[in-house]
């Protein structure tokens, strides 16, 4: 390289040297916080992380972050400017909602300080939650609000489409008996149900991304991948809805079967949609004019129900499959200090 060619590159960089030593920003910090965050999920998440965790972080990141400071330039944004949008953002969502949109965008621009060199410093470090003051209030039915809304279910609606289906009665006694997450029902097919055996293996979720197909994927957690046991009433549930997804098919016309063999599906064969069945549940809980809840709510129903029947918390806990049983204790604490008590007063009667 000429001799003054050598000069100008070094320049040009004890200039850009200088540019971050005294401002903390370089040249690419022009751009955009939008084209920024796509290059990031491209390189730091996609290829790193599971694909229904990339859709969550996606979809914070396209909901909430890109509206507000989407076409900022790196070097524009500011902490104080920052620490207000947090602070609105409790207006509209929970404190634990609040810190996983500020985690992603913390990690993101800790990544243009320390890997994509576009930063000197990070704008959004160390920022300041909004004070939670509000106790959180666990959602699920009561074992009376529970029978009330599936037998509503049964009541055939005048003018539904495809009446004689129980589909959504089998649906819902089955997450309120087991406490399946909604993902791990509507991806299960008839072979991982043993009738004979009264057992039920987890080891799939269907994920229903926004605008994109369906896929399966593996359940949320190493501990989510389990086999649960079946009462009773569930396996009779599931037997009479085996025979009535066959009378189904051929008492209406447009009806098909499942080509995957599946235990829940739509119409057409394929797998049932998330938002669907959500809908369909909000519905039947105004008809039932029991608390307008989500599907949801029946995991945490059957985890209740289970604890307050006395059932030791690592039993619900493997059954439910967390993480650990730290995460049953915590989710499930008003419970679970009601069992303490109870446990309590029986201690001391025995002991007198």
């Amino acid at each position: 390289m000429p001799p003054i060619f050598l000069c100008l590159c070094l320049l040009d960089a004890s200039q850009e040297e200088v540019n971050i030593n005294q401002t903390g920003k370089v040249e690419n910090a022009d751009m955009l916080l939008q084209d920024y965050l796509n290059n990031w999920l491209e390189i730091y998440n996609r290829p790193n992380i599971r694909p229904i965790t990339n859709s969550v972080i996606e979809r914070n990141i396209r909901l909430n972050i890109i509206p507000r400071f989407g076409n900022y330039r790196l070097k524009d944004i500011s902490r104080g400017e920052y620490q207000q949008w947090i602070n609105e953002l409790a207006d509209h969502y929970s404190v634990g909602t609040i810190r996983r949109i500020h985690s992603l965008m913390n990690c993101a621009m800790l990544n243009a300080v320390l890997d994509f060199k576009y930063l000197r410093e990070n704008p959004v470090q160390k920022i300041k939650m909004p004070f939670d003051s509000s106790t959180k209030k666990l959602k699920y039915f009561n074992i009376d609000e529970l029978e009330q809304f599936l037998n509503t279910l049964i009541i055939k609606q005048k003018n539904a489409k495809y009446q004689h289906s129980t589909q959504y009665f089998a649906l819902f006694t089955l997450l309120a008996r087991t406490g399946l997450r909604i993902g791990e029902a509507l991806a299960l097919t008839w072979d991982d149900i043993d009738l004979k055996g009264k057992t039920l293996t987890v080891e799939k979720t269907l994920v229903y991304p926004l605008n994109t197909n369906p896929y399966l994927s593996k359940p949320k957690t190493e501990k989510s991948v389990r086999t649960v046991l079946l009462d009773s009433n569930t396996i009779q549930t599931l037997k009479k809805h085996r025979l009535n997804q066959k009378e189904v098919y051929l008492m209406y016309e447009n009806y098909k079967p499942s080509v995957d063999n599946l235990v829940f599906y739509q119409h057409d064969g394929r797998w049932l949609r998330t938002n669907v069945v959500r809908e369909y549940f909000k519905v039947n809980c105004k008809r039932a004019k029991v608390p307008i809840l989500s599907p949801h709510a029946l995991r945490h129903s059957h985890a209740v129900h289970l604890l307050e029947s006395g059932a030791n918390l690592k039993y619900v806990s493997e059954r439910l499959g967390h993480a650990s049983i730290k995460t049953t204790a915590d989710t499930y604490l008003h419970v679970t200090k009601k069992i303490e008590t109870d446990a309590m007063q029986k201690y001391e009667q025995y002991m007198k």
